[in-house]
């Protein structure tokens, strides 16, 4: 972890604006466009098409008013990409995207206290949406222009598949870019559905460096229109980078798209006048086709280290989504989405009167915690409160609504719900998998606990979890070298790795199945897998003990999983993605721990790819890194740089050096 600047001199904070502007992209009336070029259900971004006509000039869209489960059709009739195709070998082709991202130092009012050490992209936070069309080639120019930090980019849930180089992780696929570089991301989108794209320069995206993704497809049930994405994080008033040092965050709060209020989640702080209105979604009672609007929302959880209860008073969530994978449509009145988890739900214009709704159209949306799922206890009742839907523009009132009766919380209580997942039983994704048993890993697999060192000193300042193999009596947290990435050693035939890199190698076939038990008794930890959607075979709260009941055809599956405190999941992927691929806790304080790992796939296909001294993204990696380590060591670039003046500089770094990375680095 490379130090932040402290801003020497307080600047104007990028102020919220109340709500943000989506496009009402009502779908009840798709008549003449059905050609390769076209507007997609749910875009968010004005003018944004859909172009598939220079590679399937006669294909067309083949969605409806009234479904949503076909994408393309071939003009003949004889093929068509839909809900049900293999996405993961099977994938239109259509255009190539252009985005340009700027990291910049900027102070930021999200909650009525300005956050002085924010750091944001193009500006604003959330940063600018990204969006692109199922089977669309993503090219991403990302420059660094913070002052005292590098940066990487990583593309939450994007498979990656054989574009590990472009995967975004620090010290795994690539060096840091230090300020004034520059690095462009290229990758396929093989998948559709929502995520986000994060820093991965150790704790740095919870200072703002975030930002919702909507890769545009099918979808299992009918909806007439999208908001915007709704990102959901935890708050707080010193930099992520400090808090991993104090465990505490200053004057928390809860943040939906950008907007939260200070004084919700602890009434005794006081009055913040610059407080912003919460974000505002605003629902039309019926469209075109004189029924309920359907609304389609994307629930992202980006927080630092908070799971979220989701629910919206007297509304029916019926999710359609979870992670990238399309799954059988249910219903429930909240959803529980941990750290990196994604859902997309749609919700019907019309409140339940299945216990009693206000009759001014304004109702709560409410994010609650988890118990033992957050850093932060909140002090005052309500502050789950972070936005409203309101069914008339003119309304500025507080809605009156209570909380689904399902959720077993009083108004006038901080209610904390218990830390879970959604049942993995509900998750049944459209596409089935059969996962090959046994895996070839072994009889069950292979196995990791999470350990703590416990008061024993560890390897660098943070080191405190770690993830280890079944019966390791060491515990050694993960910690990534900057200046030397996993990716520039793909070569190494010896097999012998750093020990703190944490390379554990599975070399199998493209066609073979590894099987993971991850087993804790040491708090519940949402597991992030890079490279790949993995089954979920098993969710056990008990502890592992030897044995194992499966679930292998068509079980559920994600990127994130939420690992029960007490208990154990098993997880299982196909080795048909060669490249070394990170599995971290996403909670930021706990993977700067050191609490991950990286899977070798496949290390001499992953050469055949990037072959040494021959691959020009090999080379590509080396400049960033020359740049990167002429960078980093240099004293004057290490926090707190000049406290002087230009003609009389000052670089106290340059007196007392520090430990330049002194975290797990991702």
């Amino acid at each position: 972890m490379y130090f932040l600047a402290f801003l020497p001199s307080i600047v104007k904070a990028q102020q919220p604006t109340g709500h943000r502007d989506y496009i009402p992209n009502d779908q009840t009336n798709i008549a003449n466009t059905k050609t390769p070029l076209f507007t997609p259900p749910g875009s968010n971004i004005a003018g944004f098409q859909c172009d598939y006509t220079k590679y399937m000039p006669d294909w067309e869209r083949c969605d409806t008013a009234t479904s949503k489960s076909c994408w393309l059709r071939k003009g003949d009739g004889t093929d068509q990409f839909d809900i049900r195709t293999d996405y993961e070998n099977r994938v239109p082709v259509g255009t190539d995207r252009y985005y340009t991202l700027v990291l910049e130092d900027k102070p930021f009012n999200a909650d009525g206290k300005v956050f002085l050490e924010g750091k944001l992209i193009n500006g604003t936070f959330p940063g600018p949406l990204i969006e692109a069309c199922w089977g669309d080639r993503v090219h991403i120019t990302v420059i660094n222009d913070l002052n005292l930090n590098g940066t990487s980019i990583h593309w939450h849930g994007i498979r990656q598949n054989q574009t590990m180089h472009m995967d975004g992780v620090n010290g795994v696929t690539q060096c840091p870019m230090a300020p004034g570089d520059q690095f462009t991301y290229s990758w396929n989108a093989t998948q559709y559905g929502s995520s986000w794209y994060h820093s991965h320069y150790s704790v740095q995206y919870a200072d703002g460096v975030q930002a919702p993704i909507t890769i545009h497809g099918p979808s299992s049930a009918n909806y007439d229109t999208a908001i915007e994405p709704l990102i959901m994080t935890d708050w707080g008033h010193n930099s992520a980078f400090q808090q991993i040092y104090t465990f505490t965050a200053d004057l928390p709060s809860i943040l939906l798209n950008g907007l939260g209020n200070i004084t919700r989640w602890n009434a005794s702080e006081g009055i913040f006048p610059s407080t912003p209105r919460p974000y505002e979604v605003l629902f039309k009672r019926s469209c075109s086709s004189g029924k309920p609007c359907r609304y389609l929302l994307r629930i992202i959880n980006t927080s630092f280290s908070t799971s979220f209860i989701f629910s919206i008073d007297n509304h029916y969530l019926q999710v359609v989504e979870a992670d990238f994978v399309p799954i059988r449509p249910y219903t429930t009145t909240y959803l529980n989405v941990a750290i990196g988890q994604r859902y997309n739900v749609i919700v019907v214009a019309q409140p339940s009167t299945s216990y009693p709704a206000p009759g001014d159209g304004n109702f709560w949306i409410r994010t609650f915690i988890g118990l033992d799922c957050s850093l932060s206890t909140p002090g005052s009742p309500g502050y789950e409160r972070v936005g409203i839907l309101r069914y008339s523009a003119n309304s500025k009132s507080d809605p009156s609504s209570t909380s689904w009766p399902t959720l077993g919380c009083s108004d006038d209580t901080v209610c904390i719900l218990p830390c879970v997942d959604e049942d993995v039983n509900s998750l049944v994704p459209i596409v089935p998998w059969e996962v090959g048993n046994p895996p070839v890993n072994g009889p069950q697999g292979e196995g990791f606990n999470v350990s703590t060192i416990g008061d024993a000193t560890g390897q660098f300042g943070t080191a405190f979890f770690s993830l280890e193999r079944f019966k390791n009596t060491l515990n050694t947290p993960m910690q990534v070298n900057y200046g030397n990435p996993t990716f520039l050693h793909l070569d190494n035939q010896a097999g012998i790795w750093p020990v703190g890199w944490m390379v554990v190698p599975e070399n199998y076939t493209a066609t073979d199945w590894v099987w993971l038990v991850l087993n804790s008794e040491i708090g519940s930890h949402p597991m992030h897998l890079h490279g790949h959607d993995f089954a979920v075979l098993q969710v056990s709260t008990t502890p592992y003990i030897g044995k194992l009941d499966p679930k292998t055809d068509n079980p559920a599956r994600r990127d994130v999983i939420l690992l029960p405190k007490g208990g154990f999941v098993l997880i299982a992927f196909k080795t048909d993605n060669p490249g070394t691929w990170l599995m971290h806790c996403h909670i930021a304080v706990h993977a700067s721990s050191g609490l991950g790992l990286q899977i070798m796939e496949r290390q001499e296909a992953a050469n055949e790819i990037w072959p040494p001294n021959q691959s020009n993204a090999l080379k590509e990696a080396n400049r960033v890194c020359s740049n990167w380590n002429s960078w980093a060591y240099d004293c004057r670039n290490q926090w707190p740089g000049n406290i002087g003046t230009d003609t009389a500089p000052n670089y106290p770094s340059c007196i007392n050096a520090v430990e330049l990375q002194n975290d797990s680095g991702f």
